[in-house]
């Protein structure tokens, strides 16, 4: 049998601090019925919902620990499904709940769930997890998870991206091609673990003895890589980069639950006003201003007619 320090992706994993968190996880979220635990009569000053949450944010620490661990990644299927439903069964049991993402563990738990949908081939939970991004403006729109949903066939509003560190550089990745790609996924993954220091498990390896440490991956980057069929050479074994599902992912030919056609097609109604950032480089018409098809870049500024707002529509992305 391989010692632990020998399959384990992640380097940073201490083996006694990470077996007993391991435990911890597998015993209270996913041996233990969450219904039943939580249908336990409990005085008022108990908060039931946040310890049904803890199920989905415990199950999702424990299906990344078993990848940080070294689990081979079928093994993983049945923690990925049993996380999957715990946030599914929090959000039935608790509908106005949603992932508002101007917060920076929210914005990262939406990233975290769509990549895992992905890699994992679970096309059915990524309109769940959709589903749990809010839909009202002041809790945060943002361009990035319009377009990697778009990607997967579900359009979300966004024109602004909300944290431009360290996520510009993944939006700059879907929206280049070649060489520009491969450097502005490089460039994300050298600077993921600095632009993440507000989420609440960064350093998470230099606290407790390690306790409750999952180990650190931007599984977006992989899911990228793959959506995108982006040649993973020149960053393939930087840190966080989670190769070994990305791997899996292609030997599945995973791409082919998500046609190309889907990356542009629900840009077709896509609006943009005066003044607003453009939200993807692509030809323009306007229908109350007579100037014709215009090509703007993602990111520029969106013209008015002598200060009068108009309304522009994508009709081809490029």
């Amino acid at each position: 049998m391989k010692k632990f320090d020998e399959i384990k992706r992640e380097p940073l994993l201490q083996e006694a601090a990470f077996k007993d968190s391991l435990s911890f996880w597998k015993e209270f979220y996913f041996e233990r019925q969450a219904e039943s635990f939580l249908s336990i009569e409990r005085p008022d000053y108990v908060n039931v919902e946040g310890l049904s949450w803890s199920w989905c944010f415990g199950s999702l620490q424990l299906l990344v620990g078993l990848y940080s661990g070294g689990e081979a990644i079928d093994s993983l299927r049945p923690y990925a499904e049993h996380m999957f439903s715990q946030f599914q069964r929090h959000k039935q049991a608790y509908p106005d709940f949603s992932l508002k993402l101007w917060e920076p563990d929210a914005y990262q738990f939406a990233l975290w769930l769509l990549s895992l949908a992905v890699l994992l081939n679970m096309p059915g939970r990524i309109e769940q997890v959709a589903g749990y991004l809010s839909d009202n403006a002041e809790d945060g729109q943002d361009l990035l998870l319009r377009q990697l949903f778009a990607r997967v066939g579900i359009a979300l509003a966004g024109n602004d991206l909300i944290n431009k560190r360290p996520y510009a550089e993944l939006l700059n990745a879907i929206n280049a091609q070649g060489d520009e790609q491969q450097q502005a996924l490089r460039s994300y993954l050298k600077q993921w673990y600095r632009g993440m220091r507000n989420c609440y498990w960064h350093d998470r390896h230099r606290r407790r003895s390690d306790a409750g440490f999952f180990g650190y991956w931007a599984f977006e980057a992989g899911m990228v890589t793959v959506l995108w069929d982006v040649d993973d050479a020149p960053y393939r074994n930087l840190p966080y980069y989670p190769k070994d599902l990305v791997d899996y992912a292609r030997e599945r030919q995973v791409i082919q639950t998500f046609p190309r056609s889907l990356q542009t097609a629900t840009y077709s109604d896509a609006i943009a006003k005066s003044g607003e950032l453009c939200p993807r480089t692509g030809v323009w018409v306007c229908d109350d201003w007579v100037v014709g098809p215009q090509t703007f870049m993602q990111g520029v500024e969106m013209p008015a007619d002598e200060g009068r707002i108009l309304t522009w529509r994508l009709v081809k992305g490029l």
